[in-house]
């Protein structure tokens, strides 16, 4: 009985918190970034995010042009940015850089022999997280910004907190939304949706 009501408390939890995240409000985001090349890059389309972890945060994609294949958007090697926007108190850094951890694998459709090769850049990368000293507290920002030839900057709000070289890396990172076997499919063809193109296909 006592496992029961435990199971039954932690699935209420699960419906109350996907129900949060189904009305989250999409936070506003720049209309444009620019990458360490001085270019511009544009605001494509934004999401919530509302994983079974109880993280809640809405990401946004930025991306010039009209490409809209997940899988050629992943390859690209072209300007791009992936913001976060933490909606809740409940993230910490210490539960993004988890799922971050398991997202790679989702990301490179768990090729092993892939994510060695990579594994020196995705500690790196989740040590600049672990070891800033920062909150993912509501409303703050965590975007990873790929400049072509240079590698993805990683800023937390307007603090650069440093930069992971490599196209291989890129797409793994951005493979963990932008994949064909991601953790959401729903949010990542949202993303990459042009907004009037959407309304077009909704009518």
């Amino acid at each position: 009985m006592h496992n029961f009501l435990k199971t039954l408390a932690v699935f209420a939890v699960i419906l109350l918190f996907s129900d949060l995240g189904a009305k989250a409000k999409l936070p506003d985001f720049e209309s444009t970034l620019t990458d360490a090349g001085k270019k511009e890059i544009t605001f494509r389309n934004g999401e919530v995010f509302a994983p079974a972890s109880f993280s809640l945060y809405a990401i946004g994609l930025y991306v010039n042009g009209t490409q809209t294949d997940n899988m050629k958007l992943k390859n690209s090697d072209e300007p791009m940015a992936l913001q976060l926007v933490s909606l809740s108190n409940i993230l910490t850094m210490r539960k993004l850089i988890s799922e971050l951890r398991r997202g790679f694998g989702y990301g490179s459709d768990h090729d092993e022999a892939f994510l060695a090769t990579i594994q020196t850049e995705i500690n790196n990368f989740l040590d600049l997280l672990k070891n800033s000293g920062k909150k993912p507290t509501k409303g703050n920002r965590i975007t990873f910004l790929y400049t072509p030839k240079k590698g993805v900057d990683v800023l937390f709000n307007s603090i650069h907190l440093g930069t992971i070289p490599g196209y291989s890396f890129k797409k793994a990172l951005f493979g963990i939304w932008l994949n064909n076997n991601c953790a959401d499919e729903k949010l990542r063809d949202k993303i990459i949706s042009i907004p009037g193109q959407q309304k077009q296909k909704e009518k």
